[in-house]
């Protein structure tokens, strides 16, 4: 049970962290550029499939 639920926390810290990039990407700074704003959009879905990953214990 104490390894369920740490595996849900974490994948929710890292849904969390790619919802962050998602709401950067969306509401873009004059100080980021284009470039990297793609590139922090991108490493939102990859950080949304690790997380989902982790929630189902790599099956």
């Amino acid at each position: 049970m104490k390894r369920f639920i740490r595996r849900k926390f974490e994948a929710w810290l890292i849904l969390v962290a790619a919802k962050i990039l998602v709401v950067r990407n969306v509401h873009r700074s004059p100080v980021v550029s284009r470039r990297d704003n793609n590139k922090m959009y991108g490493m939102a879905e990859e950080l949304e499939d690790i997380a989902e990953r982790i929630s189902n214990q790599y099956q």
